[in-house]
């Protein structure tokens, strides 16, 4: 890339900043030197680690088991935030197949081992059902997909929201009295990694780690 402003007989004056920016993931610190913001940066942080007091940190870890997700996950989300994750967003195209039967009916079948995963979850769930996803529904259907949905995971599904963006998950939850805060989204791939930053939730975790 270096080559490529050279040959151009063009090179910006902040290109080797450029170059060396932080990938994703980065959460844009110093790097460890000893220099003196190093020095408080990891300072800082070890503060923000420091083990809570024995019962705090157990009821942490339940609250992370019954969610499926890691404790370094959710006392991140808690550090960022301020808030205690306590619900799950789950695409719909990740949670099941959703088609017509012979008479025209709405037909949904969990894929495979998703239905096994929301069985063990102990938080709220709600589903984004992206409108392309599904057959043509009437807005009476989608009244009655809820029930639908809640056969196939035995009522475990809070709410649906209509949409396929982050404002739809932001609808549904405040719709549902619940701060996007303390929700995450789980996804896979980075879609849906893009999906829950736009709607501003704490933390997206794979499915393929979620409740493993």
């Amino acid at each position: 890339m270096g080559d490529r402003f050279d040959r151009l007989g063009v090179r910006h004056a902040n290109v080797e900043a450029l170059l060396r920016r932080p990938g994703i993931g980065h959460n844009n610190g110093p790097i460890f030197d000893m220099s003196w913001e190093a020095w408080v940066w990891r300072r800082a942080s070890a503060k923000a680690w420091k083990a809570p007091k024995p019962e705090v940190a157990m009821l942490r870890l339940k609250r992370a088991e019954r969610l499926g997700i890691t404790y370094k996950e959710l006392t991140s989300a808690l550090m960022d935030s301020g808030a205690h994750l306590g619900a799950a967003v789950l695409p719909l195209s990740l949670a099941a197949r959703v088609r017509r039967g012979p008479n025209r009916e709405i037909v949904v079948e969990p894929r495979n081992s998703i239905a096994d995963l929301v069985a063990k979850f102990r938080g709220r769930l709600f589903i984004l059902g992206d409108l392309d996803a599904v057959p043509a529904m009437s807005e009476a259907e989608r009244a009655e997909f809820l029930l639908l949905l809640n056969r196939a995971f035995d009522g475990k599904v809070e709410a649906v929201g209509w949409g396929h963006d982050g404002p739809a998950i932001r609808s549904m939850l405040k719709a549902n009295a619940l701060p996007h805060q303390e929700a995450f989204l789980v996804g896979s791939g980075i879609g849906h990694r893009v999906l829950g930053e736009a709607a501003g939730l704490p933390l997206t975790k794979d499915i393929d780690s979620w409740l493993s």
